[in-house]
């Protein structure tokens, strides 16, 4: 996995720009928050989440440790389920249908989840009772990857595979491509200072359609076929 350091210097050769004399850093930050939530929507990072239950609770934060804390609306669960942790192995021992494949919108049909938060039917923390020492709710599903325009560490790690990094810079030199293709004196600056004479307007849009062209095929390519939610 490369580093947010490695992910920049490479859209800025992507870009023609390796110097990054139009493109800086605080500008391909940017690009690379919006590849990220692109990618994340695309092919989503799939998770399997412990959680250990609170006496008395139905609603818990998905990806709380990931997320610091804060809610994500774009977290989708595919399953819940109540696993008892004394067992060996640890085993699932009762299924927390979907309130969606219920046929009433009803709270006690089974699980949802709400801008980011699981809310279970109140059966659960009866079901569970005392025993909280004894049970974990297990999760299935998908979130968004955390966005690296807020790391403060430039040697921290994307996160993507190979393949999904490789998409990342592709989306970045589109979006870069677009801001030139959109700013005459942004592509001026670039056309000179980062010893880009050649590219013509006609050549910068025949470049941008290309990137476009390559960014759909991966973008394709790597697109996550979700489980349904039961």
């Amino acid at each position: 996995m490369m580093t947010f350091t490695e992910i920049r210097d490479a859209v800025a050769k992507a870009l023609r720009d390796p110097s990054k004399v139009t493109f800086h850093d605080d500008g391909i930050a940017a690009m690379v928050n919006m590849g990220m939530t692109e990618i994340g929507r695309i092919a989503p990072r799939r998770f399997d989440e412990s959680i250990s239950p609170v006496a008395d609770t139905t609603d818990y934060v998905l990806q709380s440790d990931y997320f610091a804390g804060v809610t994500v609306p774009e977290i989708e669960v595919a399953r819940v389920e109540i696993w008892d942790r004394d067992a060996t192995p640890n085993r699932a021992i009762r299924k927390v249908e979907s309130a969606s494949a219920s046929y009433t919108n009803y709270s006690e049909a089974g699980w949802k989840i709400w801008d980011g938060v699981l809310q279970l039917p109140t059966w659960v923390p009866i079901f569970i009772g005392d025993q909280i020492s004894r049970f974990d709710i297990r999760v299935w599903g998908y979130a968004p990857y955390k966005p690296l325009v807020y790391v403060t560490d430039d040697d921290a790690i994307t996160g993507l595979s190979s393949e999904r990094e490789q998409a990342l810079i592709t989306f970045c030199r589109v979006e870069g491509l677009r801001q030139l293709m959109a700013e005459r004196d942004l592509f001026s600056q670039w056309q000179a200072a980062a010893n880009n004479t050649d590219m013509t307007p006609a050549g910068l849009m025949n470049a941008l359609s290309l990137a476009t062209q390559d960014w759909n095929r991966l973008a394709r390519s790597i697109a996550v076929l979700r489980e349904g939610a039961g």
